[in-house]
């Protein structure tokens, strides 16, 4: 892979990137790309066009796919501004990375007043008047007409912002649209049949700042859902304790009822992050899904001999928790039968001219 870049006036670049992978059955994929990012300063307020475009080569897919992307963010203290438009062609397949979806349309944007009223303890206010979105149509469609939409997301803020002391809300509404052309699985075995489906959801969220030394936060989010309800809760807790410190646990539950069946779905994980000097730390991470049936580790020790080299030993494992499986965790014998497992070791060696 290849990437240059050339600085342009005081903030703005202009790049190209290549990227060349060969596959042992044969052939080769690539990929090239432009991009431009030109961060403006109008009248006072931050004006930043973007655009990039990008085109594969893939063995089996004839001519070269392109994806483009043109957008405007005006990041301005009392109205943050944003909008983009996509266009991924079917076929296009980057060698590295990915695409979440091909042969599409796609544009994002919203529109945020943020006013400072310094009053009642609030340092700023967050509104969203006009519906933040994100909509994806069909390639052959348009993105101004509802019946070639795959998906679409809109979300109104009647309330939100943050206080002085750091802590963030939020008081949301969203309407959101799939249409799946073919059944697929929710959970386990609780499907969704095609369809076009719309339904509107209400929000509410409140996280304490991460300067606190102990600091909580909440998320609900309630309403119809393919054709049925759901209500979603999200807690999460994080105490840093002096520095050398960091523990944090969240745990997220959805309960539904649909026409094909009901469900509640479980995501816990916990994380500690401690730091034994400037240049050594420790990492651990884990995740239980109710969904897989499984939990997951992630230990990780980094250290840095010096300024520019790093050392990672880095140790995976999940572990089943099917009740009908005869290595179940968390008994003692399951250790011995993890679903995956792997130990890393990353060393990197930065030379200087």
């Amino acid at each position: 892979m290849l990437r240059v870049q050339h600085d342009l006036f005081a903030r703005s670049y202009i790049g190209a990137i290549g990227s060349l992978r060969t596959v042992s059955s044969g052939g080769a994929q690539a990929a090239g790309g432009f991009d431009v990012d030109l961060p403006l300063v109008v009248h006072g307020q931050n004006v930043e066009p973007k655009f990039w475009i990008a085109g594969s080569r893939t063995p089996g897919i004839s001519g070269a796919p392109l994806a483009w992307r043109i957008s405007t963010d005006n990041p301005n203290d009392l109205f943050d501004n944003f909008v983009s438009v996509y266009r991924i062609d079917s076929g296009f397949t980057p060698p590295l990375g990915f695409v979440r979806r091909t042969g599409i349309w796609e544009t994002t944007g919203h529109t945020n007043f943020t006013p400072r009223p310094h009053a009642l303890g609030i340092r700023q206010l967050d509104f969203k008047f006009i519906p933040e979105w994100d909509i994806i149509a069909n390639r052959n469609g348009s993105l101004g007409r509802t019946a070639d939409w795959q998906t679409a997301w809109f979300e109104w803020r009647f309330f939100g912002g943050e206080r002085e002391n750091g802590d963030r809300f939020e008081v949301n509404f969203q309407r959101w649209l799939d249409a799946p052309t073919d059944t697929f699985d929710i959970f386990r075995d609780v499907k969704i049949p095609p369809g076009r489906y719309w339904w509107s959801r209400y929000e509410l969220q409140y996280f304490m700042s991460p300067g606190r030394p102990l600091g909580f936060g909440v998320f609900l989010n309630w309403g119809p859902f393919y054709g049925g309800r759901s209500a979603d809760v999200e807690l999460q807790g994080t105490w840093r304790g002096g520095g050398h410190v960091i523990v944090s646990a969240d745990l997220s539950r959805t309960a539904a009822r649909l026409p094909g069946g009901g469900f509640t779905a479980v995501l816990a994980s916990g994380r500690i992050e401690y730091d034994f000097n400037p240049r050594t730390s420790f990492l651990g991470f884990v995740q239980y899904n109710n969904d897989a049936q499984r939990a997951d580790f992630n230990l990780r020790f980094h250290w840095i001999p010096q300024i520019g080299d790093d050392v990672f030993l880095v140790w995976n494992s999940g572990y089943t928790t099917n009740r009908a499986a005869t290595y179940r965790f968390p008994a003692g014998r399951s250790l011995t039968r993890p679903l995956n497992g792997a130990f890393v070791v990353k060393i990197v060696h930065r030379i200087a001219p």
